[in-house]
């Protein structure tokens, strides 16, 4: 299958059976990483950012998500939607939902993704069906025509928290969704009070569009949300490249060289 591919330039990740080179500029950064995106959407897929993996939640993730959704259940619960009274539900079984997932993943309607963490990277990539999830990031609302957008939404487990994967995850599922989908728009809708998350988006520079008053029904009401967005015209070199470069996360910071 042909990939878009980023011309390395004088930039590497330092590993232990790589001497390190000079670290520079953001496409070489992305080349180092492995960051490659198809040049057609064909489901399942799986895109990679060193230790940071997307892939399709599967059949055999059903125990540890259990385990990560119940660990987290006070990190995450404030946050996640609910059903309003009178609401059209949808199946709550496991099985029932990536079945549901890979429908609408193929039909181009929402591409639901695990994060997966990597802790073998640098020394060595583990394919992602191989990696326990860590989170998701959900692109759902995908509308095409003279729209042309989609929306975001996210989790990642609180032991994860901090070392800016849960940024690299949006931002490398962003560009999938502008490079191989041919997306124009990205929004992201977050509660006021979600300091987490709002710190995600402040990190990748998303544009704040104001308050939508009771936009989703979230932890039992029906909330208020702060709208950012970006679009191509604001990221014409991609979004994860420049916020690896410029604002350099955790789990990169100790695997790059630097200097003249």
């Amino acid at each position: 299958m042909e990939h878009h591919l980023i011309r390395r330039r004088r930039l590497s990740v330092v590993s232990d059976t790589a001497p390190p080179q000079v670290a520079s500029d953001p496409e070489s950064l992305l080349q180092a990483l492995g960051v490659r995106f198809p040049a057609q959407h064909s489901w399942p897929v799986e895109v990679r950012c060193g230790p940071v993996v997307l892939r399709p939640v599967h059949r055999r993730d059903r125990s540890s998500w259990h385990e990560v959704r119940q660990r987290n259940a006070v990190w995450n619960g404030p946050w996640d939607a609910t059903m309003p009274s009178g609401g059209r539900a949808t199946s709550t079984d496991f099985v029932g939902m990536v079945k549901n997932f890979d429908r609408q993943a193929r039909e181009l309607r929402t591409l639901a993704f695990v994060i997966c963490w990597d802790e073998h990277w640098p020394r060595e990539s583990t394919p992602g069906r191989r990696l326990p999830l860590a989170g998701q990031l959900t692109i759902s609302g995908i509308t095409w025509g003279s729209a042309n957008f989609a929306h975001a939404g996210y989790w990642v487990d609180q032991a994860l928290a901090g070392r800016g994967v849960m940024p690299t995850a949006l931002a490398l599922g962003t560009d999938y969704c502008f490079i191989t989908l041919g997306l124009h728009r990205m929004e992201v809708n977050i509660r006021p009070e979600n300091a987490k998350s709002l710190r995600v988006v402040e990190k990748l520079g998303l544009r704040d569009e104001g308050i939508r008053e009771r936009y989703l029904h979230i932890d039992g009401q029906w909330r208020d949300h702060r709208s950012f967005a970006v679009c191509t015209e604001d990221v014409p070199d991609g979004l994860l490249g420049p916020f690896l470069a410029s604002d350099t996360p955790r789990w990169l910071s100790g695997h790059l060289r630097t200097g003249a």
